[in-house]
């Protein structure tokens, strides 16, 4: 019937999902853009952000007019950086409370060792570097908003081991090595982990790079790891085990100031 209204519904009913999945594939690519950008390479021209994200020029330079006209993306001559208004969202994040509290106690701990401190959080299988304060001996694969595989780190195993799937790693899970001495098996990182457990520390001795060991705890808030702190050395200089009491002291007073804010509902 011509007055029947349903073809019409039925037509937005149809149509409704694709204008989602359309949406969400334009949002993917502009991430991807986005995540082009490091701390190391701050601006970029228009073919160095296609090659890095992958995708065509022609579809690279239309999200890029569209990231633009949104204040995300900022363009002076051929190059493009990263727009202030990220930077004022950003502003906005939980995690950068986190990091506020915890600074002043893992300057405390680079005054007195030296070494690399970090602070990072788990999201999936990777732990996120939120504040890296660089020591004088080594470098270290680290670098702040940079991601590393959970289970070779010290900070990823620490908070692995407080969360409700770490304990029982899938056996199925494929561990992906960064050295030679990366666990890879999932039966050998349910035993690690439980030791982190038990022991309240979890280390790193050439895990993630090679000639480089950590020490990291967790930082508990009740029950919630809510992220992790830790210090990087040359694997040479012994266990760091003395490292272990300081750490733990820093994660608790931060764990402190953090409050009730973090404690699960």
């Amino acid at each position: 019937m011509a007055g029947d209204p349903r073809p019409g519904l039925e037509c937005r009913s149809v149509s409704a999902p694709d204008d989602r999945a359309a949406t969400a594939s334009l949002l993917g690519r502009a991430f991807e853009i986005l995540g082009v950008f490091t701390q190391s390479r701050r601006s970029m021209t228009l073919s160095e952000l296609a090659r890095g994200s992958g995708l065509p020029k022609s579809t690279t330079h239309r999200l890029l007019a569209m990231l633009q006209e949104v204040g995300a993306v900022e363009r002076t001559d051929d190059r493009y950086q990263v727009g202030l208004r990220l930077f004022s969202v950003g502003l906005c994040s939980a995690e950068l409370e986190l990091r506020d509290a915890a600074l002043p106690f893992l300057e405390r701990i680079h005054r007195a060792t030296r070494q690399t401190v970090n602070l990072a959080v788990l999201r999936g299988n990777d732990v996120v570097y939120l504040a890296k304060m660089t020591g004088s001996a080594t470098s270290t694969p680290a670098s702040v908003g940079g991601r590393l595989p959970a289970h070779a780190t010290a900070v990823g195993k620490a908070l692995l081991a407080h969360t409700p799937l770490g304990p029982a790693p899938s056996r199925s899970r494929v561990l992906v090595p960064r050295t030679p001495s990366t666990i890879v098996r999932p039966d050998d990182l349910h035993t690690c982990l439980e030791r982190v457990r038990i022991s309240g520390y979890a280390l790193d001795r050439e895990e993630s790079a090679k000639g480089l060991a950590c020490v990291g705890v967790p930082v508990l808030v009740g029950d919630d790891a809510v992220a992790a702190i830790s210090v990087a050395f040359p694997s040479g200089y012994g266990t760091g085990e003395q490292l272990v009491s300081p750490l733990r002291e820093a994660s608790a007073a931060i764990g402190r100031s953090l409050g009730a804010r973090y404690v699960s509902a």
